[in-house]
């Protein structure tokens, strides 16, 4: 019997014991929850603006690259980044030594060409009256013979007619003929041809061509600026050897930005919509620009579709230069006096969404359904009513929410 006693006293003293452990770790348990210090926010009415924002560029879409179109040195340079100038404004400018010693031997050899052009068309011109002449030096020279020709026949039967005076005559006769008819008749063939003027022509015309592009090189040695604008580039400096791109103007009074959009945002956006631009380097300042463009086709990047928009700034100041990084913000949607919750506060198990409402110190789980959204914010269309206190920093052990219907929680009233 007194076994038993003991064996029963053993047990209480145990079970008190268990009892005791549980109640210290219950207590430790609820001053670890009590010492979490709850984030809650009211649930209020408002406005709600839904926008896509991308980043992006600025740019330029109209520029101008200037060259030097001949070779040379530097001697000039008038600009720097930065500058704005004007169309026409001289940039740079090549040492025209050179270039202006080329021109003066053009020019000489032009008058060289121009005197040989002139001499063989005189002589063109002098081609008919020399071959009158011609033609009448061969009908003397053809009289001559005939007569020499007369006077031998009547000595002809002579054996020594090889040796009188009428052999002689003949001989020259015949001699002078032959003379006169070799040079009327290169006297007739000059009349005829025309190369020699054209040759003297072709040299004309070369030296022509070249005095141009010697003109063309000494002018090309200065470069101007083809737009108004703002300088962005200046690759040479004094004593440099011109080669390639001198100076890049822009043109920034017509500035754009270029951004990528997920496809599922596409849809929202259409070519003329009014955007905001918002620039890293320019914080507190905000600009307005319309979407320009919408590519028709997008790219595919590790499975993730995007399609390139191009805004333009409408009102675009001094400030904003190319390659500022920019972000454009547009308005696709809005609501006006609708519940607003913080997003932090909205959670998604599958297709259910759920928040947190502290309710005389106690978390009770809701379900609730949910609109539009922005970056912080979510329309709440039913479960939660204004002045709700939602949860940002839920603990796992909540209550759940009666079957009440929308807006009435287990506990609370209405």
């Amino acid at each position: 019997m007194k076994r038993n006693l003991v064996i029963i006293g053993i047990v209480v003293v145990v079970v008190a014991v268990i009892a005791v452990f549980l109640g210290i770790q219950q207590m430790n348990a609820s001053a670890a929850a009590s010492n979490v210090k709850l984030q809650t926010v009211a649930v209020t009415r408002g406005n709600l603006v839904a926008t896509v924002s991308e980043a992006g560029n600025i740019s330029a879409p109209t520029t101008a690259s200037v060259a030097f179109q001949t070779s040379g040195t530097v001697a000039k340079v008038n600009v720097q980044v930065g500058d704005k100038v004007k169309k026409g404004q001289p940039l740079m400018s090549l040492d025209p030594t050179n270039l202006q010693f080329a021109l003066k031997t053009a020019q000489t050899n032009l008058v060289t060409a121009q005197a040989n052009l002139a001499s063989a068309k005189l002589k063109a011109a002098q081609a008919p009256q020399q071959l009158i002449a011609a033609k009448a030096t061969l009908d003397n020279a053809a009289v001559a013979l005939q007569q020499a020709q007369a006077a031998y026949d009547v000595v002809a039967w002579r054996a020594d007619v090889a040796m009188t005076s009428q052999a002689a005559a003949l001989q020259t006769a015949t001699n002078n003929y032959q003379s006169a008819l070799a040079n009327y008749n290169i006297t007739a063939s000059n009349y005829n041809d025309t190369s020699a003027v054209q040759t003297a022509q072709a040299s004309v015309d070369q030296a022509q061509i070249a005095l141009q592009q010697a003109q063309l090189n000494l002018a090309n040695a200065q470069i101007v600026a083809p737009i108004d604008g703002q300088v962005t580039t200046v690759n040479f400096n004094v004593g440099d050897t011109a080669s390639g791109t001198a100076v890049v103007i822009a043109d920034v009074t017509h500035l754009q930005v270029k951004a990528t959009v997920a496809e599922i945002d596409i849809p929202s956006i259409k070519v003329g919509q009014t955007a905001q631009l918002t620039l890293d380097a320019l914080p507190g300042k905000t600009y307005t620009t319309t979407i320009a463009s919408i590519d028709p086709v997008g790219t595919v990047t590790s499975g993730v579709v995007n399609y390139l928009v191009t805004a333009n700034l409408t009102d675009p100041d001094g400030d904003v230069l190319p390659g500022m990084t920019a972000t454009i913000n547009v308005e696709t949607d809005s609501r006006t006096n609708v519940l607003l919750a913080p997003l932090r506060a909205i959670h998604t198990q599958g297709t259910t969404k759920t928040a947190t409402v502290l309710y005389n110190g106690q978390q009770i789980l809701v379900p609730v359904t949910t609109g539009l959204s922005d970056n912080t914010s979510v329309e709440i269309t039913s479960g939660l009513k204004a002045g709700d206190e939602v949860v940002l920093n839920a603990t796992t052990t909540t209550t759940p929410r009666g079957g009440f219907g929308p807006g009435i929680l287990f506990g609370r009233g209405g």
